[in-house]
This record gives structure tokens, sequence and C-alpha cells, in this order.
């Protein structure tokens, strides 16, 4: 829930007031078509803002771009705001619709299913839901949610207010900081992927005794992966955010402020620097660097380092502009074939038809 006032006093340096009561609450957020009096709705197109007016909501937020022509109502109605960025002010205004907490405390502070290991710390406030379990000197800070199901082994550290989804795997001794939230079937600090060979070709496994340090403000989507190390800690530093169904193999490095899109996979001890960036379905090969603000198109493969900033795409990887021009060609190339077999003939250096493969 939240008032025009609330917008105002709290937002200014986002939003502009333009008219309108500022007392107006709303108690949900709507897109145009589904709004009610008491509706807060994001107006981006023409479209939009005649069928919010018509609707009459109790806020509603235009682009920059619908702002410019638009004639603010009188002191009592409907309380609207320009934003300039408008992702950015669904960031601070959903907050205020957001149920999430009441998914987790319906049974109150502690589910009387829950395991807690009497040697573990939890703090103040602590919701614990049913059936998880938590380790051995485990601790878990202050206002955390613990989801149904969830597994937070022995030595395992929790920050302040994270939110932990229901059947979520937190290894021994990994590390959460502070305002994290991890997403359902997600695991934190499973083996990584490290075998040495005996004479005979069969593998024989290399412990994994390191593991997962997460930084604060990290948010890891559903089904994710992420290895703990051999010896030392698999890192994923303070503002990353991983969609769903990522893999972070063991050793690796993910600086600051990422943003990993579905489906992106990388290979161990690779270092990836900050405010990377990228498509989905792209791979990073084992035992590379990649500089900060690197951009990867989706479904880009890494197997080399990436020393300098920038957008690159492809695979074989390349500067973005040329990945572009090489996309395209690719869907020249019958074609293409087919020219360079008639310049060939005409000059007279095509081989004979009889030499000629059979799928040429």
């Amino acid at each position: 829930m939240v008032t025009g006032q609330t917008i105002n006093s709290r937002h200014i340096d986002v939003f502009t007031f333009l008219g309108g009561d500022l007392q107006r609450q709303a108690s949900d957020c709507k897109i145009p078509e589904e709004a009610f009096f008491d509706s807060l709705v994001y107006v981006s197109t023409p479209e939009q803002l005649s069928e919010a007016l018509r609707r009459q909501p109790a806020i509603m937020i235009l682009s920059s771009q619908v702002a410019g022509s638009f004639v603010a109502p009188p002191d009592g109605g409907t309380c609207c705001f320009s934003v300039r960025n408008v992702p950015m002010g669904m960031a601070l205004l959903l907050q205020y619709f957001d149920k999430k907490p009441f998914r987790f405390t319906q049974w109150g502070q502690r589910h009387p299913t829950a395991v807690v290991h009497p040697e573990a710390t939890i703090g103040a406030d602590v919701f614990l839901g049913p059936f998880c379990v938590i380790g051995a000197h485990a601790i878990i800070g202050d206002g955390c949610m613990i989801g149904s199901h969830a597994v937070i082994e022995n030595h395992a550290r929790i920050g302040e207010r994270c939110v932990i989804h229901p059947h979520v795997f937190i290894g021994a001794a990994c590390e959460v900081g502070r305002g994290c939230e991890i997403h359902p079937h997600t695991t934190i600090g499973s083996d990584g992927f490290g075998y040495a060979a005996e004479l005979d070709g069969t593998p024989r496994k290399i412990p994994h005794l390191g593991n997962v340090k997460i930084g604060d403000g990290v948010e890891i989507g559903a089904n994710c992966a992420i290895d703990r190390a051999t010896l030392t800690s698999t890192h994923v530093r303070s503002g990353t955010k991983l969609d769903n169904i990522c893999h972070i193999a063991h050793n690796c490095d993910l600086g600051e402020n990422g943003l990993y899109t579905a489906g992106f996979m990388m290979g161990g001890s690779t270092k990836i620097g900050r405010q990377f960036v990228t498509g989905g379905c792209s791979v990073v090969t084992s035992h590379v660097t990649l500089a900060d603000n690197v951009v990867l198109q989706g479904r880009s493969a890494v197997t080399n380092d990436v020393p300098d900033s920038g957008p690159y795409g492809g695979y074989p990887l390349q500067p973005l502009k040329q990945a572009m021009k090489t996309a395209v060609s690719i869907g020249q190339l019958n074609e293409i074939r087919r020219n360079l077999n008639r310049v060939m003939r005409h000059l007279r250096l095509a081989e004979p038809d009889h030499k000629k493969p059979a799928d040429s």
C-alpha cells in the first residue's frame, strides 16, 4: 500500500509530481486495462493513458514521453507523477505491494516441524518454515525467512534479512551475505566437477574442501547450482543477479553487480569482472578472465580471455558488430556458394562436373 504523499516525500529524486490528490492511496498495482479506483498504474503510451484516465485510478505514473502532453487533474483527482526511467520506477514502488513475506509467515515464526540443531544460532525475528533443517553451528541472521524443506548445513552463515525459498540447499561452511534472496531448488555449495584419471582411465574424484561466498544484495533464481571451491572459495560478489537455471563451477569469481540471464554456464577457475551482462544460454569456458563491463549477446561462447570492456557475441567470440555481420553472412552461405561456383565456372577454374563431390 502506498500514498501519493509517500512517493513525493521518499522518492522525489526519481518521480516528479504533476498534480492531483497526494492523499490518494493505492492498495495494488494493475495494468491500465484492469485498474480500479484504488490501483496504481504505469502509463507508457497514449493508448494506456486514455484507458487509465477512463478508469481514474488512485495513482498514475507516466513515462516522461507521455507526460509531456499531459494536463494534470485538479487537486481532488488521480495523483499523477512522471518518471524518466519506468523500470526504476517499478523497482521502487512495486515493493510496497509485494506480499512475499506472507508466503512464509502464515504458520507463525517457527513451524513445529522445523529441525534446528541445538548448537545453531538463530537471530531475532527469523521465520523457519515446515521441515526446514538448520545444522550444527549454522548462523541465521536477524529477519531471515527460511522456507519449507530448505537445508542449511553445518557451519553455514546466512546474513540479515535474507529470503531462502523452499527446497534451497546451502552446503556446509558456505556464506550468504545480507539482504540476499535465493529461489526454490537452487543449490549452493555442491561439489565441483573435478577428477583425476587413473592409468587405466578410471576417473578418481578430487574432494572439494572449499566453500561458496555470496556477497550482499545477491539474488539467485530457481534451479541454479553454484559449486564449492576445491580449497578456497567460489565467489559471487555483492549486487550480482542470477536468473533461473544458471551453473557456476568451482573456484569461479563473479564480480560485483553482474546480470546473468537464464541458461548461463561457466567452467571452473574463471574470473568475470564487475558489471558483466549476458544474454541467455551463453557459455564461458574454464580458466579464463573477463574484464569489467563486458556484455555478451545471447548464445555466445567465450573460450579465451576477454581483456577489454565492450559488447561481444557469437562463437568464436567477436566484437558485437562483427558477430552480427557474421550471423547475417551464415544465413547467406548457400547463395554465396552458388555465386562463387558461377564465378569459378566463368573463369574456367571449376572442376569438371564428374569430379565434383555428390553434395556440392
